[in-house]
């Protein structure tokens, strides 16, 4: 076996170990026995795992990745990360006296399915100790707002239709961030001028725990362009849902209801809004 990467058979042979170690609760736990270090000094302080380890110090995301510290005094060759269905989903070896490493979350190819994550310290096939991270995003749409309503806030008034843009207002109540790749605005003013059903917009926003505010990369709220012209004379109040696609996590919507009014010019009126999570929708 050499560097991060392990034998097809190696895979296999580890799996087996892996094979009787039950995924556990949402808190970190210690498994080894016999330690007599001090509780104060072994408990992680990140959020995503919390309690009693002797080997496991911290548990923390940073940026794209999953950092793992342990004690200086372990004897530990390698750290396996289990996904929630008890699959293998990456492992790193340390060097001698290496005590930091970490796992790559957010930028890899595959899919990320989110939930409890079994991290195993090995020294060679022995067991050393066992913690639990929750790694979870969970994102949900609490505002939508129209710049023409909500002038003060950091529109690009340089832009010729600044007015008629955007802002949705994203909060991850999640531990780990998740990642916006597109918002698909559903009956919007725009995509009724263009006779469509919808009109996407494309963005790479990260959303790490909070709240974050994302600017539409268009003008959703239009209701004519150098052609065409929306006639309101034959809407009333319509719904307008935006579907945030996220990376992580189920893709959460929001439904507006707007009102239509005006002969010559198109009126427009924002009457309520809710949100909402697309059961299953975007998880990874």
């Amino acid at each position: 076996m050499t560097g991060n990467t392990p034998t097809h058979d190696n895979r296999i042979a580890r799996r087996s170990v892996l094979a009787s170690i039950g995924l556990g609760t949402a808190a970190l736990a210690g498994c080894t026995s016999d330690s007599s270090s001090d509780p104060e000094n072994n408990s992680t302080d990140s959020g995503l795992a919390s309690g009693e380890s002797d080997v496991f110090l911290d548990v923390a995301m940073e940026e794209d990745e999953l950092e793992i510290e342990i004690a200086d005094d372990a004897s530990v060759e390698f750290i396996n990360l289990v996904d929630p269905n008890g699959e293998l989903y990456d492992q790193q070896r340390l060097e001698s006296s290496e005590t930091r490493t970490s796992f790559e979350i957010l930028g890899r190819s595959d899919d990320f399915v989110t939930g409890d994550y079994e991290l195993v310290a090995l020294n060679g096939d022995e067991q050393i100790d066992t913690a639990t991270a929750t790694l979870e995003a969970e994102c949900r749409i609490t505002d939508v707002l129209w710049a023409a309503e909500n002038p003060d806030m950091e529109w690009d008034t340089d832009l010729p239709h600044w007015d008629e843009y955007a802002a949705v207002v994203i909060e991850n109540t999640g531990t780990i961030p998740s990642l916006l790749t597109e918002l698909e605005w559903a009956g919007a003013p725009v995509a009724r001028l263009q006779s469509k059903e919808s009109q996407s917009y494309y963005h790479e926003k990260r959303l790490p725990p909070g709240e974050t505010t994302v600017y539409s990369a268009g003008s959703v709220y239009a209701t004519n362009d150098a052609v065409h012209s929306l006639d309101c004379n034959v809407l009333e109040t319509e719904p307008m849902t935006v579907t945030a696609v996220v990376r992580v996590g189920p893709d959460p919507s929001y439904t507006q209801q707007i009102t239509y009014d005006g002969d010559q010019s198109c009126e427009l009126s924002i009457e309520d809004s809710s949100d909402e999570l697309i059961a299953g929708g975007g998880e990874n």
